[in-house]
């Protein structure tokens, strides 16, 4: 009785069943939209200070931005592959400036930059802050956060979102094709 019981708890256990998400996938191209319809992801932290960093091009070289005192956290990561600028051997001068009140940044490097040689990864645990639109727009912060992508500044007034990378909870990544503007933002 004992080894029927047990044969048929076995029997009724079945194989798992793969895991569903009701999350729809990230997109894998990039989207151009006009300025006007994008969400773009405010911070509440105390600001970080601009950098400047100039190394030697074909070394890898990641920059650290963190918000402001008391909490110095990180805000954004910017690394750069040892690939990143064709005149290997030379100095690079990369400069970087966050913008307020937003997660984005104004990025220039006195070398062309490489195709795919380059990554942001924004950290928003601590001063995420959803506007009051998006909220409106996607029912909760969740909802908002799942749809952000960085996207790049483009003239008259356009945004093009890149394909996102979410290396970690609460992180935002992506690959930058040139340098330039980008802000956090999600469609409305």
């Amino acid at each position: 009785m004992l080894g029927s019981a047990g044969l048929a708890a076995m029997l009724g256990c079945g194989a798992r069943q793969p895991l569903t998400s009701s999350k729809p996938p990230a997109p894998t191209v990039s989207r151009v939209l006009p300025l006007a319809r994008v969400i773009v992801l405010e911070t509440s932290g105390p600001a970080p200070s601009d950098t400047s960093v100039t190394f030697t091009a074909g070394e890898p070289r990641t920059i650290v931005l963190r918000h402001g005192p008391p909490e110095n956290i990180v805000f954004a990561r910017l690394t750069f592959s040892a690939a990143a600028f064709a005149d290997t051997g030379q100095t690079v001068k990369v400069d970087v400036h966050p913008r307020p009140g937003v997660y984005g940044i104004d990025l220039t490097t006195s070398h062309p930059l490489r195709e795919k040689g380059a990554t942001l990864v924004f950290e928003y645990s601590r001063f995420f802050s959803a506007p009051a639109r998006a909220r409106q727009v996607y029912g909760s912060d969740v909802a908002f956060e799942r749809a952000l992508a960085i996207g790049r500044l483009l003239p008259d007034a356009h945004i093009e979102l890149l394909p996102p990378s979410r290396p970690a909870a609460d992180n935002l990544g992506g690959e930058l094709p040139a340098p330039g503007s980008y802000l956090v933002a999600a469609p409305q």
